[in-house]
């Protein structure tokens, strides 16, 4: 460990400490910016409180320093805070950037028992998920120490630092940094093939509406599946479910597609390494979610030139202006009435609203652009 730690003493040293590296959206965020930064791979470490994941896996092909610390058992946290604080003296890096609760309350603890006061916690939630009650309680530890151990909190929507105020958050150190995109990105085309599709069964005249996500009750799906079978009484339209759980092997969305009497209109794809192609074979973009902060998902949909329906949940008036229609959360009648009238519009409709939606998250959140702040940052806090 000390002998691969030592090309990164050269010049200033940045340790990213996240929950996991599995794909979701803070993990993406946090790949996309170290791309961007790639030419300085060699002073950045990232640490994963659990396994090394797709995400740190694809980071170790780029040449960056990864570790996996394997969290598990009823001594996870006292052995993972151990660890770390090694890790931590070993490295010795000039800012300590934390990804999401856990890591914030142990990346923050670890910073400070080996004597680092230049910590930054992250926060990619507008509140703690439905049914993880001990997210809930680490949530709180970290509104408790947030006063004494982070130099900076950021994050990412204003509707998460407006939630996390009222949890008990420290006022002072916390701003808001939305997150970037990758813009050079696939694009849906008129008229284009779609191969992966097609291979599945799907036909090339049928209208397809996709949607991308994990599957948990924050992210609706259970509502964009009452949706559809509203829609599905009106026109033959396709869905497309694409995300961890989304697949024939989870019996809870099964039951509930076989409820709703349209499991033969519902394709399952589970989690794929290929989204950014996948969604250029949609014809629009749902996002049903019941609690998001800035969307990952809702950004590459606009940026891929989809046509979007999403719910008005955390900063996504902010990411999609008027260039998403906008329900309310739950409101069923809604969300498929805006999926019918979107299927009957033309193809220079749909490509329209799309690119105005792609110009949108260029102009506004790129992640060259996000980089910069978070760099600027770690400038201001650690004085390098």
């Amino acid at each position: 460990m000390n002998s691969l730690l030592k090309s990164a003493q050269s010049g200033p040293v940045t340790c990213h400490i996240s929950t996991d590296l599995d794909i979701g959206g803070a993990e993406m965020m946090l790949k996309r910016m170290l791309e961007i930064q790639a030419d300085n791979r060699a002073n950045i470490v990232v640490i994963s409180l659990l396994g090394l994941g797709k995400i740190g896996a694809q980071l170790q092909q780029l040449g960056f320093q990864v570790y996996a610390l394997n969290m598990q058992g009823k001594w996870a946290f006292p052995v993972a805070l151990y660890r770390l604080i090694r890790l931590l003296r070993i490295i010795r890096p000039d800012v300590v950037q934390t990804w999401m609760y856990h890591a914030d309350l142990l990346g923050g603890l670890a910073a400070y028992f080996s004597g680092n006061r230049h910590v930054i916690w992250g926060i990619h939630c507008t509140k703690v998920p439905i049914g993880r009650p001990l997210t809930k309680w680490v949530m709180q530890c970290c509104a408790w120490l947030s006063h004494s151990i982070p130099a900076r909190i950021i994050c990412v929507a204003e509707a998460a630092r407006q939630n996390h105020l009222s949890y008990g958050y420290c006022a002072e150190k916390m701003l808001v940094l939305p997150n970037g995109f990758n813009i050079d990105t696939p694009v849906r085309a008129i008229g284009q093939l779609r191969p992966i599709l097609q291979q599945l069964g799907v036909q090339r005249d049928e209208f397809v509406v996709g949607c991308v996500g994990r599957f948990h009750p924050d992210k609706g799906q259970d509502l964009l599946v009452a949706a559809a079978a509203k829609c599905l009484q009106h026109k033959a339209v396709r869905f497309v479910f694409a995300g961890r759980g989304c697949d024939q092997f989870n019996s809870e969305l099964i039951d509930l597609l076989e409820q709703a009497g349209i499991r033969d209109r519902v394709l399952l794809l589970g989690e794929r390494d290929d989204i950014p192609v996948l969604l250029t074979e949609f014809d629009m973009f749902c996002m049903p979610s019941r609690s998001e902060a800035f969307p990952v998902a809702l950004g590459e949909a606009m940026l891929a030139g989809l046509p979007c329906v999403a719910t008005q949940v955390g900063d996504c008036a902010e990411l999609g202006g008027d260039c998403v229609t906008f329900v309310s959360p739950e409101d069923i009648d809604a969300m498929a009435d805006a999926i019918l009238r979107h299927s009957e519009m033309d193809t220079a409709q749909l490509h329209n609203r799309g690119e105005a939606g792609r110009q949108r998250v260029i102009e506004r959140f790129s992640i060259s652009a996000v980089s910069a702040g978070y760099l600027a940052i770690y400038r201001d806090v650690s004085g390098f």
